[in-house]
Parts: C-alpha cells; structure tokens; sequence
C-alpha cells in the first residue's frame, strides 16, 4: 500500500518571502527542489500549520503562529522544527525559549551556531542543514573579467555594512580602483557607486563588477557563508575580512591571502586578484566545489537525510 506523501509546512519570519535571503535560503527554494526531488514522498507549501506533518519555524515565529503550532501540537502528532538563524537566543530569548521548547528538532545553518545551540543545552537534537547558492535561477559561473570594479551587497544592518567601511574607504581612495554597493536605497555613502538592490537581476548587476569584498560583524559570528556562496559561485574572486564562515571555506582551497584585516594585506590581495591567470586560479578549485556541494538539489538532499533520521525513523 502506497504512503500518504508527507506534508511540510515551512513558516518564515522574514517577509516579503522573495526580498530576504533567510526566506529564500532556508524556505522557498527547499520547497521548490523537495518538491521536485521527491515528488511522491513530499507536499511542501508556506505557512499551513493546519495541514502540515512536520511544521518549519524559520528563525522566529509570531505569537499568532505560535498559538497554531501549539494547538496543533495539542490535537495531533506534529513534528515541529526550529530553523534557527539569527542570535534569537541573545536578542529575544524568551519568545526562542517558546518556540524552543516545543521543538522535535533544531537545525543550523554551521558548525558555529550548532556549537552555540549545545551550549544552551536545551535537550533537543541540533543537526546542520547548510544554506545553499542564492538566486539559483540566475547562476552564471564564467570568470567576470578584471575591470578595476569592487563590490560590496547584502543587508546594511546587523554591522555587515559597518564591519566593511574600512575597506571600501580604502578601495575607493585608490586610482586603479572603484568600489560599488549593491543594498537598500537608504545607504548614503560619498565616492561610492549606489545601485538599489532587486532580486530580479540581481546577479547581472553583479557581475559588473571583478571583484568583491565581504565581511561580518564581530557579534555576528554565527552567520552563514551564503553570500560567498553567491559570489564565488558566480565567477566573482572575493576577499572576506572578520567571519569565521568565509574564512572556513577559503583557507579549505589554501586562499589565506584573500582573508584580510588591514589595508596593507587588503591591498596585496587586491593586486594578486587583479591578475586575470590568479582569479582563475582563485575558482579553479573552490567553484566546482561549491557548485557540487552547495546547489539547491544537495541541500534538499541533505534535509530530506535530515528528515530519514529524525522524523520517519520515529513513525
């Protein structure tokens, strides 16, 4: 007798779902490749707490979605996942205890937040579900050639922005160099080319650009790797400054010199990657890596492990 397929239902804080990378990473783009992966095994949707087998907390839940978990919990056999992202646990520790506690399963994004999750010791299994390459419709992994051009994108908040400001002063003082940020329209910054940010061509506005430089605020040292994820994934060699998820993955293809925490190592990164046979050196290994390991099929793959060891062995 054939089985039911299974019903997921992922709700994340984070909305529009489109406009922010912790929907589409840790939400939408799962429910797309589950869906597509395993077609008779799952249903996976957003926000039906009502219908779902295993339900998907992403990051925080609202006090009206926890009310509907938690009923739901009361009625049935639920199985209920908290997808921990942010620093809940330091910033609103009390509506993470609540969702915490009635957790069947917490899952992280990297080694460092799992690490973080043990310590609290909440007596609920923790287990890594990494992000993917963002924008995944839009891939396009040939070598941007050199033009002098360096980007800085993402999200100005949470110090991401702040923690980079050094570099992109420094960049934008040199004559061989430009440096543009790709953000929200409310950034104001002098000598700096501004473009707003979209999800639709996003990648084409990227890849205007040679290079990129990333970083992380000092607190913010669970953050995941994804925005590397994107650029090396998209032909763009990056130098990463204070974040432990970049460094990881760089020093793993022996690229310490694009890991770099002033203007002096910054610079000599900047003229090694300015070289057209060292940026392809750059991607030669770490690109193939991240397109096999890190594409949206492996992830899904890798969730659905997830689900094999923690959900059904229990049913």
């Amino acid at each position: 007798m054939e089985k039911n397929p299974i019903k997921i239902t992922f709700i994340p804080k984070r909305r529009p779902f489109i406009k922010n990378a912790t929907s589409r990473l840790r939400a939408l783009y799962l429910i797309d490749h589950l869906q597509k992966l395993f077609p008779n095994k799952y249903i996976a949707n957003l926000d039906d707490p009502e219908n779902a087998d295993i339900i998907v907390v992403n990051q925080s839940a609202s006090q009206e979605n926890l009310i509907k978990i938690l009923d739901q919990k009361k009625k049935r056999k639920v199985f209920l996942i908290y997808d921990v992202v942010g620093r809940q646990y330091d910033d609103a520790r009390e509506s993470f205890n609540q969702v915490a506690q009635q957790a069947d399963l917490i899952t992280v994004a990297n080694e460092t937040q799992k690490a973080r999750i043990e310590e609290l010791k909440l007596g609920k299994p923790c287990c890594i579900l990494n992000d993917g390459i963002d924008y995944v419709e839009q891939l396009n992994p040939s070598l941007s050639p050199f033009n002098g051009k360096v980007v800085w994108f993402g999200n100005h908040q949470l110090g991401n922005l702040e923690s980079a400001m050094w570099a992109i002063d420094y960049i934008s003082a040199q004559p061989k160099y430009s440096i543009g940020v790709i953000g929200n329209k409310e950034i104001k910054l002098d000598n700096v080319e501004l473009i707003e940010w979209k999800y639709e061509g996003f990648i084409n506005n990227l890849k205007r650009y040679s290079l990129c430089f990333l970083s992380h605020d000092s607190l913010e040292k669970q953050k995941s790797n994804n925005r590397l994820l994107v650029t090396i994934a998209n032909g763009i060699p990056t130098i990463v400054s204070n974040s432990a998820a970049y460094s990881e993955l760089l020093r793993k293809f022996k690229l310490d010199y694009a890991i770099v925490e002033n203007e002096n190592e910054l610079q000599k990164a900047l003229s090694i990657l300015s070289d057209e046979e060292q940026r392809q050196k750059y991607l030669s290994e770490i690109q193939p890596y991240i397109l096999e390991n890190y594409n949206y099929n492996a992830v899904a793959k890798k969730f659905d492990q997830i689900l094999n060891l923690y959900y059904l062995k229990g049913i």
